[in-house]
């Protein structure tokens, strides 16, 4: 929205994850009155599925080479990167422009932007942690990249030391202090990278906290409610019922420049539309004639209630791609990214995987018992930058999508700039590079999957 425009009295938020209620918390903050719709509970949610690390200063997914070692690993379910074999054209489409964007100098200008944010994002966390009291095992420790090989250990700390510019500070561990600092580490491990800015949580906690906090702030919240499309005011309604506002009577509207249609023809009017949905953001999206090339990339998780023996911080496990974050006196192994389509089984080979690479540089993964297993899927575009802004031919709808796997560090800054644009106030983080509009325009209806 534009400088000068009013502020809008009444804000549809669709989807229910980080993005869309740290959204609604900022906006409540602000006093301006909201409505979160989504189909299924947030704690479901790729969102709660998070690893749990808040890893500022992360590099995109499009680091130099990744579309190359994509292509390679098709073969092996067992890869950290898995690309479904598919003919489906416009999954090869992303796959060309994500190639395209896998090079070092568009990741640069990616590290920039995202180390730029960095900072805010976790000021933005900590301001709802102080001011809803969320207990989520918050811990602001850092983080360690462990690695097998000494060479690969030298690559990490030159990756690392490009933070260093924008303020981050970063040290190395060979494998003794790596070991005398984390036991759990094995004999082979030749080091670690040490990330001291970030921070990590337990993200189901914080969302469901942050659930409660903006339902007792006001915030209405529908989780049975799947949107079918938006709507400007001058559509056809088809005789369909409207909801002028969501929690008091029936009263007129003149002011609502859109509408949301659920299901049955229900239509909710509002001054606003958010879109946070995620990697079903381009059906609703698409049809206002914006093109949102976003493909589902599903990330796999195993979390043990119980965990004897585990490391003092969080940490990511180099050539496994896979994480590993305490919580409390629970601990949880994400990792694995797999592109491809909605709705496709779950594979056991990225369970496995994620296991059997962890097995490889810690011990005692065979004694952890039983796990709770989750998949979900993280909405990624295809030149690796989260999506947040207005739409150009309807500047009342915002964006807010697209963060692959830093939606849980960067929801509650996204949320905090979305409500800046809403109330018409430069936003406090740069979003010069993640402009809603930068695909272009749609020439024709697209699917209603994305």
């Amino acid at each position: 929205m534009s400088e000068g425009s009013p502020m809008p009295r009444r804000v549809v938020i669709v989807g229910a994850g980080i993005v869309g209620l740290s959204t609604a918390w900022w906006l409540a903050r602000r006093g301006v009155e909201s409505i979160v719709l989504d189909r299924e509970d947030p704690l479901s949610s790729a969102s709660a599925g998070n690893a749990g690390l808040l890893s500022i200063g992360h590099y995109p997914l499009t680091r130099p080479g990744a579309s190359w070692r994509g292509l390679r690993w098709m073969a092996n379910r067992r890869s950290p990167l898995y690309i479904r074999p598919t003919l489906d054209p416009r999954m090869l489409s992303w796959l060309w422009t994500f190639h395209r964007h896998c090079n070092a100098a568009w990741s640069d200008r990616c590290l920039d932007s995202l180390c730029r944010m960095g900072f805010p994002a976790l000021e933005a966390f900590e301001t709802i942690i102080a001011e809803e009291s969320i207990d989520c095992d918050y811990a602001r420790d850092g983080w360690l990249e462990v690695v097998l090989d000494a060479a690969t250990l030298r690559h990490a700390e030159e990756e690392a030391r490009a933070l260093v510019p924008f303020g981050y500070e970063v040290s190395t561990l060979d494998g003794a202090a790596l070991r005398a600092a984390h036991p759990v580490f094995r004999e082979r491990c030749a080091g670690a990278v040490r990330y001291h800015d970030s921070a990590r949580c337990n993200p189901g906690r914080f969302l469901g906290a942050l659930l409660d906090a903006v339902r007792r702030r006001g915030v209405a919240v529908r989780l049975d409610a799947t949107v079918v499309e938006v709507l400007a005011a001058s559509s056809p309604r088809d005789g369909a019922s409207r909801v002028q506002h969501w929690d008091a009577p029936s009263v007129p509207s003149a002011s609502a420049a859109h509408e949301v249609r659920l299901p049955g023809g229900e239509i909710v009017e509002c001054d606003a539309v958010v879109v946070a949905a995620g990697a079903w953001s381009a059906s609703i999206i698409e049809p206002l004639g914006h093109r949102l090339p976003l493909v589902a990339a599903r990330g796999y998780h195993l979390h043990y209630e119980q965990a004897p023996a585990m490391p003092g911080t969080g940490c990511v496990l180099r050539e496994r791609s896979v994480a590993v974050t305490p919580m409390g006196r629970a601990l949880r192994l994400a990792g694995t990214l797999e592109i491809g389509s909605l709705g496709r089984p779950w594979l056991r080979d990225r369970i496995d995987a994620i296991t059997d690479g962890a097995r490889a540089y810690m011990h005692g993964i065979e004694s952890l018992g039983s796990a709770q297993e989750w998949a979900g899927y993280r909405p990624c575009t295809p030149d690796g930058m989260p999506v947040i802004g207005p739409l150009p031919s309807h500047p009342r709808v915002i964006v807010a999508t697209g963060h692959a796997m830093m939606g849980m560090t960067l929801g509650p800054v996204s949320g905090r700039a979305v409500a800046e644009l809403l109330l018409g106030e430069p936003p406090s983080v740069d979003l010069s590079m993640l402009r809603a509009d930068r695909f272009g325009s749609t020439r024709r209806t697209p699917s209603r999957v994305p």
